[in-house]
């Protein structure tokens, strides 16, 4: 079960880095991302299950 939260935490994380990083080149210079609350859920919820799965619930 850990290895599935692993799994899912970094595809969640590399969705964020590649939202980020398109908004960044689409912006103009100065502007806030069009994205930036989508990119920040998803980094926090690529956090959490990252951490949960250290938990020793999720250890076999």
């Amino acid at each position: 079960m850990a290895i599935v939260l692993i799994v899912t935490a970094f595809a969640l994380l590399i969705m964020a880095l590649v939202l980020f990083l398109r908004g960044r080149k689409d912006a103009p210079q100065g502007t806030p991302l069009p994205n930036g609350r989508g990119i920040m859920l998803l980094t926090f919820a690529g956090l959490i299950f990252a951490l949960a799965s250290q938990l020793p619930f999720f250890q076999s």
